[in-house]
């Protein structure tokens, strides 16, 4: 890192993904960066995670974060998509890299943790026990409260998540996140407590990490392993009836989640019966539409990641996408400079919006594909069932992209000149969706031409 220039400070709220993506980033430029988070610490519990080569080589650049996570790495060969009698339907080749860049499946926790101490080790200031109450823009500045205090700086990110208050502040709406009609019981433990019965030992004792889904309709279940940390996880996503707000500490109940499957494949449900009950958490899946206003108006205060596209996690690109947002951010304020700070956070929405409306769909139409499964459509085609990993996705330089296209997105913020996005499908076009749009079509097989995005 260079020293700090410290003629752009930033204020970012939130120190998930995104918010620690966009303070190293931002600090790598050379920026003065400092991160309110809600929590006492990042010790919280979490699961797997996907980290695909569109993240990975933006951590490329992080010193050697990159290189302590390739330690704790699962990088399955291949997914085994199964009906929920264990009857294999397909087995999809999963590609290792991109460009050269792995991808990977990790633990959520330490690789947050990493990020942190990275984070912390190039300068970024922490603030943790922060109940950010208020945001404000005063002329040339913008801050934040916390504790009765007011912090200001040159912008603020805001990176607080599903629930946040800056995407209220932003869009002058204080909507509430959507509940997406189903929750999920996630898990993650020690591969060892699956050697004592015949019917799940074979997992434990895997020389390769196993990545495999059971589907039916309105659930599926999910087991990945990861050989090196000799941990495993398991999901269920089933429908969600409670009124419960979205949270990693919601406490899950191993009976009831063994009636999620109940009659599924034997294998399975020794699975789930396996889970430690202080390792098991029923976690409520919300959403909220696309929105097209990620910066306020008087353009010093934007979101990111998962306040600004939340994605559902069978997307399998919520955290790098999050990461992409941090390192677009950090490239367009440093081509701007510091007068014309509004005209790079209002250029990221710009480059942004139409790639992650489009994952934050993708998401629900893979979820779509496995839950009200066209079993004719899979006879003829198994291949309806993949899990998208396109190259317009993975293959993506979050960084590169802004430079290459910051004359035109600023243009475009300016003038209104047209702007086509070439970081989603080539030929796509997008066009607006809700969440209604989706929940209409839930339980139903989709019809012709419904799906956007190609798994093919």
């Amino acid at each position: 890192m260079g020293s700090i220039r410290k003629d752009i400070s930033v204020i970012i709220v939130g120190a998930g993904f995104g918010g620690l993506a966009s303070s190293i980033e931002l600090t790598r430029k050379g920026y003065k960066t400092h991160v309110f988070e809600y929590s006492p610490d990042l010790t919280r519990q979490g699961d797997v995670i996907m980290i695909g080569s569109n993240a990975t080589r933006i951590i490329a650049k992080w010193g050697n974060v990159l290189e302590e996570m390739m330690k704790i790495k699962s990088q399955p060969d291949f997914l085994t998509i199964q009906d929920k009698n264990g009857k294999v339907l397909m087995e999809q080749p999963l590609p290792k890299e991109f460009d050269g860049f792995p991808n990977i499946y990790t633990s959520r926790t330490l690789v947050q943790n990493m990020m942190y101490e990275h984070a912390v080790k190039i300068g970024v200031e922490f603030t943790f026990n922060a109940r950010v109450t208020e945001y404000f823009e005063e002329g040339e500045t913008a801050g934040i409260v916390h504790n009765g205090q007011k912090y200001t700086a040159d912008f603020v990110i805001s990176a607080d998540g599903v629930h946040s208050k800056g995407r209220a502040y932003v869009t002058g709406v204080a909507d509430r996140a959507k509940k997406s009609g189903f929750a999920v019981y996630r898990s993650w433990f020690p591969l060892s407590r699956l050697l004592d019965n015949p019917l799940t030992k074979y997992m434990a004792e895997s020389k390769t990490d196993l990545f495999a889904i059971w589907i039916c309709e309105d659930t599926h279940a999910i087991l990945t392993t990861n050989v090196n940390l000799q941990s495993c996880t398991c999901f269920a996503t089933h429908k969600d009836y409670s009124d419960i707000e979205e949270s990693w500490h919601l406490k899950g109940d191993v009976k009831e989640m063994v009636k999620t499957v109940e009659g599924w494949d034997p294998k399975l449900v020794q699975l789930i019966k396996s889970i430690p009950e202080d390792g098991l958490i029923d976690h409520k899946l919300l959403w909220r539409d696309p929105v097209r206003k990620w910066v306020s108006d008087k353009g010093r205060v934007c979101v990111v990641g998962d306040a600004a596209h939340p994605h559902l996690p069978t997307s399998g690109t919520g955290g790098a996408s999050a990461i992409e947002d941090g390192a677009t951010i950090a490239t367009l304020v440093d081509k701007a400079g510091k007068g014309d700070i509004p005209l790079a956070l209002r250029s990221y929405q710009a480059l942004r919006y139409e790639r992650t409306a489009l994952t934050q769909r993708m998401g629900w139409e893979t979820r779509h594909r496995w839950h009200q499964t066209d079993w004719e459509e899979v006879a003829k085609n198994p291949a309806f069932l993949k899990l998208p990993q396109p190259a317009w996705l993975n293959g993506y330089d979050a960084e590169q992209y802004a430079l290459d296209n910051y004359a035109a997105v600023t243009e475009h913020v300016l003038k209104g000149t047209p702007f086509q996005s070439t970081n989603i499908p080539e030929g796509h076009v997008h066009t607006d969706w809700t969440i209604a749009t989706m929940m209409a079509a839930e339980g139903e097989k989709a019809e012709e031409g419904f799906y956007v995005v190609g798994n093919e």
